[in-house]
């Protein structure tokens, strides 16, 4: 019993000491620290390189859980990526906690080594979040002093903040006993010198002498977490071996413990017992008092939420209509039949809340829905608390029918999916659908002279989108695809893939719309009748299967991208009529099928959209078409899966030349169709 007790004691002891060193990696990251040490590690000191190349491991986590987030969040090359972890550029999904190889370039500035990164947050991020995020790669006072004048807390959307990751390079004699790079690496509990050493094939007094040279707080006998560690290497690392030595560790250290044999030490053992009697009063005093404190604010937290929710549900009972959303946010991470909508605290963490809307709110964020809002049909442009906004106006039985629980993690949310921001659920029978608003309109609009750009452009202008850009398009719609049907567990069909429902932000990076809402759209094979008008285009995007066996899998949405990708290709609409009277109409997956069977180069480029004029690869286009056409196969087993798309667009993007600029004012005008030659496509 006694030898139980002193080991009791001896971990209780342990745990004691180890929570105030634990809390130095914390303190490094506050924005309240003093440490020099927060800024990064220093430069211009022993004769060190002011510039070199360099690697970081970062662990996967629900911040960036894909290559797709890594790339958009942290603007990163997925190749670059890939390439340094030894896997396919069209890998998508990151297990947790994977530990990945970031290839950066590192400088000395102002004294201080830094890999810069251009961060894009999502609204709620703070300096501390990112820092932590990045899992003590950086620090919140390295954030600040790179981005003087703006809040370190409560960040926008879409802010871009420069981001300085910590590294260094090597020193003049490091180099010549032969270390090519010295690796930033950050510590997790468990984690040892003499492990970390094993792992990266070093040793461990190279490890001590590259983090001595800087690093104030750094001790060898207890790393802390979270905070950085340099890995001298002799060559490029290799995470083989990383990802066995970083596992938890379920037992103490064996050097923290030392061994007490009960029969050899039994003249001791009253020491020993009084020790134990002594800590165990103040640690018994500390649990009760800590209990104590923490049961009266679990009693005061639940009675306030009771108060809430009685209030909550007479608002519900007496009208549908709520308070405002800057007073209330709601999560439906619950049920979305029965309305059982969880109201959650705004600073839960990771969790995206859904604001609601009173009526009145987006009456005045509409004008009172003043034509002039309007983008089309049953969507507006609201301005709102120096918000813009797309309001789309829907039945309010649609409400329930969407799927909620896709929006109520962060970890759900991609760069290339369009974001529902709240709801407004009136007594009437139309309510309202907020979402994150598209300044440069949808797809649809750049392709076939839609005016929902009013706002931006004059109605006269004759605007089209680059090649470059439609390239870049492409290849954000299959990312996001990629995203649905590989990434996400279970696989999601989004049913509703049209240039309609491709959205263009500021800088052209397009976003799918309508994600989560398959259940509120009518079915367009209940509207037979086929003509030029943009509401009946839809059965144009409908793959055989599902328009004759309501079959629903993520080959209907290949097969719609597909269609999609034949529009961006010739800017013509995914059914027409021809120009002669008395003929059907012209089905687009069809028409290039013909045209890429004749093995006609001119009928090709006279299929392709007249406003590109010479300015794009033909070479390319002739690829593209062949990929649309294989995406249009009515077998799904012979059209190939989003990963399999994106591969090949990325290295058409990455093959395209510089200097097609983005086009932000309409002066251009169509130039004159290349000469007709004949080739075998």
């Amino acid at each position: 019993m006694a030898s139980l007790i002193s080991k009791l004691y001896l971990r209780a002891l342990v745990l004691l000491i180890w929570l105030p060193v634990s809390s130095l990696g914390q303190n490094l990251l506050s924005c309240d620290t003093t440490s020099p040490d927060a800024s990064g590690y220093r430069c211009g000191i022993n004769g060190s390189e002011d510039r070199c190349g360099t690697f970081v491991v970062l662990r996967a986590n629900s911040y960036y859980s894909s290559l797709s987030n890594l790339s958009f969040y942290l603007g990163l090359s997925k190749f670059a990526i890939a390439e340094a972890n030894g896997f396919s550029a069209q890998t998508e999904f990151l297990s947790r906690d994977q530990p990945l190889l970031l290839p950066l370039d590192c400088k000395c500035n102002n004294g201080v080594f830094h890999a810069d990164l251009t961060k894009t947050t999502i609204k709620g991020d703070s300096f501390y979040s990112i820092a932590e995020s990045l899992q003590g790669l950086t620090t919140c006072t390295a954030i600040r002093e790179k981005n003087p004048g703006i809040s370190p807390w409560g960040l926008d959307d879409n802010v871009r903040l420069l981001v300085p990751l910590r590294c260094a390079c090597p020193s003049p004699t490091a180099v010549a006993s032969k270390t090519r790079f010295l690796l930033s690496y950050p510590v997790i509990q468990g984690d040892t010198i003499s492990n970390l050493a094993a792992a990266f094939n070093t040793t461990p007094e190279a490890i001590i002498s590259a983090n001595n040279r800087s690093l104030e707080t750094f001790k060898p006998e207890s790393l802390t977490t979270p905070t950085s560690l340099l890995i001298p290497l002799n060559g490029e690392p290799l995470l083989g071996s990383l990802v066995k030595s970083s596992e938890p560790n379920p037992h103490f250290p064996e050097t923290s413990i030392p061994v007490i044999n009960p029969r050899k030490k039994k003249p001791r053992m009253w020491k020993v017992g009084v020790y134990i009697a002594v800590s165990g009063a103040v640690i018994g005093a500390i649990i009760a008092v800590a209990a104590t404190f923490l049961v009266i604010q679990l009693k005061r937290k639940k009675k306030e939420q009771n108060l809430n929710n009685d209030e909550d549900l007479e608002q519900q009972q007496l009208s549908l209509s709520v308070r405002t959303a800057s007073e209330k946010k709601v999560s439906f991470a619950g049920s979305q039949d029965d309305g059982d909508y969880q109201i959650v605290d705004s600073v839960t963490p990771r969790k995206v809340l859904l604001e609601l809307y009173t009526i009145e709110e987006l009456r005045k964020a509409t004008e009172d829905f003043n034509p002039s809002t309007q983008i089309e049909g049953s969507v507006y442009h609201g301005h709102l608390n120096g918000k813009n906004l797309a309001i789309r106006r829907t039945r309010t039985e649609n409400i329930s029918k969407v799927e909620t629980k896709l929006f109520a993690d962060a970890t759900y949310q991609h760069p290339n999916i369009m974001r529902l921001l709240g709801t407004c659920v009136t007594e009437g029978s139309d309510s309202f659908l907020i979402f994150e608003y598209a300044r440069n309109g949808s797809l649809k609009d750049w392709l076939h002279g839609g005016l929902a750009m009013k706002n931006q452009f004059i109605a006269s202008c004759y605007c089209f989108l680059t090649w470059k850009q439609r390239l870049k398009i492409s290849l954000d719609v299959a990312v996001a695809l990629q995203y649905m049907h590989q990434v996400m567990n279970p696989s999601y069909a989004h049913r509703n893939v049209k240039s309609r429902n491709i959205f263009l932000d500021e800088d052209f990076n397009a976003k799918i719309g309508n994600f989560g809402m398959a259940r509120c759209v009518e079915d367009d094979t209940k509207y037979p009748d086929l003509s030029t008008n943009p509401a009946s285009w839809s059965l144009g995007y409908l793959a055989p299967e599902y328009l004759h066996q309501g079959v629903i899998s993520p080959g209907i949405d290949i097969f719609a991208y597909g269609i999609v990708l034949l529009e961006i290709l010739s800017g013509q609409t995914p059914i027409s009529r021809p120009d002669k009277k008395g003929g059907g109409n012209v089905w687009l997956s069809e028409k290039i099928k013909a045209i890429l069977q004749s093995e006609s180069a001119d009928e090709l480029r006279e299929w392709m959209d007249s406003a590109l004029g010479e300015n794009y690869s033909f070479d390319t286009a002739v690829r593209l078409a062949n990929l649309a056409r294989a995406c249009t196969e009515e077998d799904p087993s012979l059209r190939p899966s989003a990963g399999e798309i994106v591969e090949k667009l990325s290295r058409l993007v990455e093959e395209s030349p510089e200097g097609d600029t983005l086009i932000f004012e309409s002066s251009c005008k169509p130039l004159v169709n290349p000469s007709s030659t004949t080739i075998n496509l």
